[in-house]
């Protein structure tokens, strides 16, 4: 599931001194579009269009709709390697207990996947499109995600907290129940009345911590 992206139904022209540049609007744009339709149902007109400017600025500023993904996918490496290093960190704070590490790791990735939920739609689509944008985002961000918190995963397996036949595998299931699609809370509100909005990933980060971690 991926969220509805709306398109700007005012005219195009001059941009105000509060509105970001053309080529941010364009790489805003683009991450939307190729997160909600994949890189074979976007094109460079509908990004323009959603973000506001001519179709000409694609070109001046990336070159072609091949550019204009690598750089989205730039983009969101930018704003996911703080993550992955906080990530690292916690990993490796061996004063804390591991229960502890796994915890904070899956409040913190909780709270990220709040705060930037087209991430996860522009990795899932990514990989459903395979060939080598799914290895770019593999090889770029999976990987160095994964090996971020692998010390603590192997740990918490050897001590029987976790239970997984692999790293990877726990890695890939812990990264599908936090990263709920743009509409979870809205979803979840339909389900459970009496969760607030608000609360919906506070709840969320609590319920898989609890579902993962045994013998605590």
């Amino acid at each position: 599931m991926v969220q509805e992206v709306e398109k700007p139904a005012g005219p195009r022209g001059r941009r105000t001194k509060d509105m970001p540049s053309g080529r941010e609007a364009l790489l805003s744009a683009a991450i939307r579009l190729f997160a909600a339709q994949g890189y074979d149902g976007t094109d460079i007109r509908g990004v323009a269009a959603a973000a506001g400017v001519g179709a000409n600025l694609v070109r001046v500023h990336f070159g072609g709709k091949a550019e204009l993904w690598t750089a989205s996918a730039e983009r969101i490496l930018s704003r996911a390697a703080p993550m992955i290093e906080i990530v690292a960190q916690i990993s490796g704070d061996t004063e804390l207990k591991v229960e502890e590490r796994l915890a904070i790791i899956i409040r913190k990735t909780a709270d990220f996947y709040k705060d930037n939920p087209e991430i996860c739609d522009f990795v899932y689509r990514s990989i459903a499109d395979g060939g080598g944008r799914a290895d770019f985002v593999a090889d770029t961000l999976l990987v160095p995600a994964y090996a971020s918190g692998k010390a603590t995963f192997d740990e918490a397996m050897a001590t029987g907290i976790i239970r997984s036949r692999h790293p990877a595998l726990f890695f890939i299931i812990l990264t599908n129940a936090l990263s709920q699609p743009h509409g979870f809370p809205d979803i979840l509100a339909k389900l459970a009345p009496e969760i607030g909005r608000d609360d919906s990933y506070l709840y969320l980060s609590m319920s898989v911590t609890e579902l993962f971690l045994h013998g605590i």
